[in-house]
This record gives structure tokens, C-alpha cells and sequence, in this order.
């Protein structure tokens, strides 16, 4: 890993930057697996536009970027929000991600994307109103969510836009050192709910 001005250089061409190197929000971090199991989702080719909703850390963001995407970030929480700019400004992608502080439902947007992930999940369906406003024909959805609560209403409002989501839950364990051996530290599972336009 080089450093450079202050500004970290991702050397490779594969996603899923180690966690340790992002700074997280108190809305936690997307864990590296988790994120290329997104980036994966969403196919793209390096030249999409994608929109980021409730970014927290911006590491999503951050992975999209580095990828030759074109992001623009929101988030609402103003420290979330401090986090996400320290973190695009630690990898110096300040020219490919455009970082929005307010609540989507409430933002105006002028361009039109080719894929839109849902990170922070609160007012859903208000958000994904907006959001799927500016989602092109053939653009792709993907809603990240933790609690089945979440999953349902993903679910529910993905198929009032007329999209036949796929759910995928991913359950993440770590090896880790206990008692001289290696034990599974789990983390909570994490739902993908995507679909096409």
C-alpha cells in the first residue's frame, strides 16, 4: 500500500479494500467481503454513474470510485457525513465522488445513474421515491439491509417499481485466535435485495 501527499493509493484492480484502512462512522463500516459481494452486484464496467444513499464511512462509495465510477454520496448523519468526506479525501477521490450532506428524500438531483445502493436504509420508501426518479432503463438497484423489518420493506417497495428482487443473505465468519486455536467469529448476517429496471 502506498502513500503518497497524504492520499492512499489502491494498487490494485480487484475491490474490497481491507476495513482497517477506512476511518468508520458510528454507523459501522460495510466489511470488505460485503462490499465486493456489491460491487459484483451491480456489473459494471467502470464508466457508470451510481448514486450512494446514506453513504456512513463512504467506503462503498470509496470501492466505486477507485473503479472509474462517477459517485454521488449522500448522507444525513453530520458526522457520518465528516467521516465519509475524511475517508474520499484519504484515498483522493474528491473529482470521482460528489459527497451530498441531507436526506435523500428531500435532495434534488440532476443527473440520471446507472446503479443506486441503499446503504442506510431509514424512510425507504420516500427515498427510493426519489431516488428511482433518476434510475435509467436497465439501471440497477441493490438495498443493504440487517434487520428483516428492512428486508420486507425492501422487498415490497422494489416490487411497486415494478421490480422482481433477488434476496441474498450473506452470513460472514471470521477465523480468529481462542485459546491457541481458531474459533468463527460471526458477524450478523446481511441482506442484498437487488433487481433491475
Amino acid at each position: 500500500m502506498e502513500q503518497k501527499e497524504g492520499i492512499l493509493k489502491w494498487e490494485y484492480k480487484s475491490y474490497g479494500i481491507p476495513d482497517n484502512l477506512f476511518s468508520r462512522s458510528k454507523a459501522g463500516l460495510t466489511r470488505e467481503e460485503i462490499r465486493s459481494i456489491i460491487v459484483s452486484k451491480a456489473r459494471i464496467r467502470g464508466d457508470e454513474r451510481i448514486l450512494d444513499v446514506g453513504t456512513g464511512s463512504g467506503s462503498v462509495s470509496i470501492e466505486f470510485g477507485l473503479l472509474g465510477c462517477d459517485v454521488t454520496a449522500v448522507e444525513k448523519d453530520k458526522d457520518n457525513f465528516e467521516i465519509a468526506r475524511k475517508n474520499i479525501e484519504k484515498f483522493g477521490l474528491h473529482d470521482k465522488i460528489e459527497l451530498i450532506f441531507g436526506e435523500m428524500e428531500k435532495i434534488n438531483l440532476s443527473n440520471s445513474f446507472d446503479v443506486i445502493f441503499f446503504g442506510g436504509t431509514d424512510n425507504l420508501d420516500k427515498s427510493c421515491d426519489n431516488a428511482f426518479r433518476h434510475l435509467k432503463v436497465g439501471g440497477k438497484i441493490i438495498i443493504a439491509a440487517v434487520r428483516l423489518e428492512t428486508v420486507v420493506e425492501a422487498i415490497e417497495v422494489l416490487k411497486s417499481k415494478g421490480i422482481n428482487p433477488e434476496v441474498l443473505n450473506i452470513c460472514l465468519n471470521k477465523g480468529k485466535e481462542l485459546g491457541g486455536k481458531t474459533a468463527l467469529d460471526p458477524s450478523y448476517p446481511v441482506f442484498l435485495i437487488h433487481g433491475e429496471r
